[in-house]
């Protein structure tokens, strides 16, 4: 936001206002690095009757803006094609039948601030607006704009965000009365949560698959109220690595 508005008043030729906007950012980035966890990285490397010591203290490069998960569920009707084989000539007495879940997706959002080099930018910017520079101080923030903010945005497409889409997809299946797509739904949560145990090797995501293979393969017992206190379990487990992988 500083960035923005003291790019704002330099086009409006305000630098005593640009240059507010950019001490305030300035302290900002300070608290950020005051405040993010770190880590020690200790190195010892002994060779050729030679040794490295070495003892750094490592931050995060980047520290997250914005992050959101939305659940987008895209809700077909019934096609008149679909209600022209499904019904008899009298079709148009009987009450129309309830819209059908085609699809239930999941948009992972995440912006990230690259913090060393929003800081370094900002100091820069600073001494060049004091120095009389205006053209190169903006340049400078603009490259904080540019290269600084980071934007993802994964729109179903990890193992995780997939196995979520059918676990919701199973859920919607049921409650419409559909054992046989539940349980195809679950299968394809189960796959996916496969592909993603072939890369992390997590022996709780193997318990995961086995829990939702024993409820889909007696599918019949549940009643859409207890099937969905499973769908919640088994979402919060898988949101919980999509936060790690992520």
């Amino acid at each position: 936001m500083h960035v923005a508005e003291a790019l704002d008043a330099l086009a409006e030729k305000k630098n005593d206002q640009a240059l507010a906007n950019i001490e305030k950012g300035t302290t900002l980035t300070k608290i950020l690095n005051g405040v993010v966890p770190g880590a020690t990285v200790k190195t010892e490397i002994t060779g050729a009757g030679i040794t490295y010591k070495d003892e750094t203290q490592v931050k995060p490069k980047f520290v997250p803006i914005y992050r959101e998960y939305d659940m987008v569920d895209t809700i077909s009707p019934v096609t008149a094609q679909k209600q022209i084989s499904h019904a008899d000539k009298s079709a148009s007495t009987k009450a129309p039948r309830a819209p059908e879940f085609s699809y239930v997706g999941l948009d992972y959002s995440d912006v990230k601030l690259d913090l060393r080099l929003a800081h370094r930018d900002l100091l820069a910017a600073q001494h060049l607006l004091k120095a009389g520079d205006t053209a190169a101080a903006q340049l400078t923030l603009q490259d904080i704009e540019n290269n600084g903010v980071i934007f993802e945005f994964s729109a179903t497409r990890m193992p995780l965000a997939r196995a979520m889409d059918n676990l919701r997809l199973a859920e919607s299946e049921l409650k419409n009365n559909h054992p046989d797509q539940a349980k195809a739904a679950l299968g394809a949560a189960t796959d996916a949560l496969k592909n993603y145990e072939t890369v992390t090797g997590a022996k709780d995501v193997k318990q995961l698959q086995e829990q939702i293979n024993e409820v889909a393969n007696n599918i019949g017992r549940y009643n859409p109220e207890s099937f969905s206190k499973k769908v919640s379990e088994w979402w919060g487990k898988v949101v919980d690595w999509l936060d790690k992988a992520g």
